[in-house]
């Protein structure tokens, strides 16, 4: 029980440091419609945003609000550390968010990735294939893991009402 009470307490951290970041990063992203980005050097997932053009500004904002589907995972991730410490591991608000968490975290890393591929291209006028571990892959793969469990949770909640009900 300790393991989980220390997990949801890193958990709960950085989901406080995160609430600020949510409000500069929605604040930041209206506000780039309005400033000029060739004055900053700006880089999200290693991608230059220093261009002045409505397509540059509108993938940064893309770049933007797919971390707020990180930090949503997060939320539904620390109601479920909140109902495994309380001992109500088979319910249906688990199951439910095991599948939010896992879509969101597959929309993000498919968005992630596509604002690579774009970004790199737009920007960087090159196209190049790499085979290895990064980071777009592994939020897919999170993402897969979170949909497999919430499966798996909905086996075991309908196994438990099966032996519930047997005498």
């Amino acid at each position: 029980m300790k393991k989980i009470t220390l997990l949801k307490w890193l958990v709960d951290l950085l989901w406080i440091f995160s609430m600020p970041i949510i409000f500069v990063l929605l604040g930041f992203s209206v506000a780039v419609l309005c400033i000029d980005l060739s004055d900053l050097n700006i880089e999200v997932n290693r991608i230059h945003f220093d261009q002045n053009d409505l397509f540059s500004k509108i993938l940064f904002i893309i770049s933007i609000l797919n971390y707020l589907f990180i930090i949503a995972a997060l939320y539904f991730f620390r109601k479920v550390l909140h109902h495994f410490i309380r001992i109500k591991i088979f319910e249906g608000t688990v199951i439910k968010a095991f599948k939010k968490i896992g879509n969101l975290l597959i929309v993000s890393g498919l968005i992630s990735l596509i604002v690579s591929i774009i970004g790199t291209v737009y920007f960087e006028q090159k196209v190049s294939l790499s085979f290895g571990l990064n980071e777009h892959l592994v939020l897919i793969c999170l993402g897969l893991f979170f949909l497999i469990l919430s499966e798996v949770f909905k086996i075991a909640e309908k196994t438990k009402q099966e032996n519930d009900l047997t005498i």
